[in-house]
């Protein structure tokens, strides 16, 4: 799917861009999030695709990996990136990354010289077949202990949303995780009206964070 733009990735890069976000904005009471904006955050994006999400985070400043398990959309990936080199006080990497192979995340773990202090993703649950490495993956990049670690992950709900959600209730267990809420949306009708099915909203974007 090299070269695709995926619904949720907008609506992730517009989250994450916002003054308000709550992962870079100090004006709160939460010290983790403090600690954020008060320092460069290394930025790990699982399923890149064309790398919007990871480009608007290394437009902030941020120090930013981008990865994705297709080497057709590493290599545009790169490319993207070095379009905007001069913008960037960091230069977006992109590597390849197969979920559930921990041996890639152990090596990129060392390139980055620490854990990364916010793995993000959109669009990235729709595959059943790959939800266990997925999962797998998310943990090892947030670790049980990695208390300042943050896990956002921008989704477009689709045929079976119960299905799906189930994949996030996994995480239950040992992550705390909220719903963002719809004043941090676009103003526009498509993101802000529910469905008459499942009374959702087209896409729901979630931050998770290890309980211990």
């Amino acid at each position: 799917m090299a070269g695709t733009l995926w619904e949720a990735s907008p609506l992730l890069a517009d989250y994450i861009t916002n003054p308000s976000c709550p992962l870079f904005n100090s004006n709160n009471n939460d010290a983790t999030t403090t600690i954020l904006s008060q320092q460069t955050p290394t930025i790990v994006e699982l399923g890149s695709g064309v790398g919007l999400a990871s480009l608007a985070a290394a437009l902030l400043g941020c120090r930013v990996f981008a990865t994705d398990g297709s080497p057709s959309s590493t290599r545009l990936l790169q490319e993207n990136f070095d379009r905007y080199r001069s913008d960037c006080a960091f230069t977006p990497q992109a590597s390849l990354l197969e979920w559930g192979d921990d041996a890639a995340v152990d090596s990129l773990i060392y390139n980055l010289g620490k854990l990364p202090d916010i793995v993000i993703a959109s669009d990235v649950v729709y595959a059943h077949s790959a939800r266990e490495e997925l999962s797998q993956t998310i943990r090892k990049l947030c670790p049980p202990g990695h208390m300042n670690g943050r896990v956002v992950i921008a989704h477009r709900w689709r045929a079976d949303s119960t299905d799906e959600e189930r994949f996030f209730q996994s995480f239950n267990g040992d992550f705390d995780r909220e719903e963002i809420g719809i004043e941090f949306f676009p103003e526009d009708e498509y993101y802000r009206t529910k469905s008459m099915i499942d009374f959702r909203y087209p896409m729901s974007i979630f931050e998770m964070k290890r309980k211990w």
